[in-house]
């Protein structure tokens, strides 16, 4: 099985989050950021994850950014609208505004606070959430990055929900970097988009079927991932890349590449309880970019 372009789901950046010295939302600078990462190939762009600083962004600042994008003409239905909320009403709330401001896309975490829950109470509350949002015609994609959460989307959860909610669940986003969990999704569930939130995994996924990613380094090199899709071999520096990237706090390493790349050092601004990387761990990271990179060798 390889990549289908007849139901792509592509590359989605998992934006990250430009603040201003206020230590408001910058959408100005987001607009930008995103016109110019789908301008570079992406299919989508994912709003309020992970590398977006999601849990520390307020639904009106999601909303807002929303409506900065939509104003400057970008379609909504590329706008992934990413929840990560522990609280079911508030999770119900967000995803029906999502589907009002035109998103077709939700990006669904599991909750998240308390640990040690059993698969039954992640089950329970999912479904409660689906059936409140059932008639909203959003596309629900599961989201598991376990070393965050410590609350795993399984896939036999998967498929106690893509079995009650057939026209809800479209897809699972797997972040937990697992080459096995990542290869039992792509095998049981042929029908949703797999995606892959692990870059050193893509190649492998898409080679078994994965419908693409919603990606970090999409804000930065969006080119590197939208070649693999295109059936071109992955860049031998992507793997090196992703590890130097790990060396850090992910967020503000991303972030950091994004200025360093853009020129634009107002990228490093984090919110609290994250922070930018110290002076010497951004030349350290901007030095073993540029040292991958100073040629163009595969």
């Amino acid at each position: 099985m390889t990549f289908d372009p007849a139901r792509p789901f592509g590359i989605s950046a998992a934006l990250t989050t430009p603040f201003t010295a206020a230590g408001n939302v910058d959408n100005d600078l987001l607009v930008r950021h995103v016109q110019h990462v789908l301008e570079q190939g992406c299919t989508s762009v994912t709003l309020g994850g992970t590398t977006g600083e999601g849990p520390s962004l307020s639904q009106a600042e999601k909303v807002s950014a929303h409506n900065a994008m939509t104003a400057a003409g970008i379609p909504a239905d590329k706008i992934v609208f990413a929840i990560i909320e522990s609280s079911l009403p508030n999770a119900v709330a967000c995803a029906r505004e999502a589907a009002d401001l035109g998103s077709s896309h939700i990006l669904l975490a599991p909750p998240f606070y308390f640990k040690g829950v059993a698969d039954d109470g992640h089950l329970a509350w999912f479904r409660t959430m689906l059936r409140e949002i059932a008639t909203s015609g959003l596309k629900v994609i599961l989201y598991h990055i376990p070393q965050v959460t410590a609350a795993p989307v399984t896939p036999d959860m998967v498929a106690e929900l893509k079995k009650d909610f057939p026209t809800l669940i479209t897809g699972v986003k797997d972040s937990a970097g697992n080459w096995e969990n990542t290869a039992e999704l792509l095998k049981r569930f042929a029908d949703l988009d797999i995606l892959i939130g692990d870059e050193r995994l893509l190649a492998k996924g898409v080679a078994l079927g994965a419908a693409g990613a919603i990606s970090g380094v999409a804000n930065f090199r969006p080119d590197l991932l939208t070649a693999i899709l295109a059936g071109k071999p992955a860049d031998a520096r992507l793997p090196d890349l992703v590890e130097a990237l790990l060396q850090y706090p992910v967020t503000p390493a991303v972030k950091a590449l994004v200025g360093h790349l853009g020129h634009d050092q107002s990228w490093l601004a984090a919110r609290a309880p994250l922070a930018r990387l110290a002076p010497a761990q951004y030349q350290a990271l901007a030095q073993r970019y540029d040292d991958l990179f100073a040629s163009p060798t595969r």
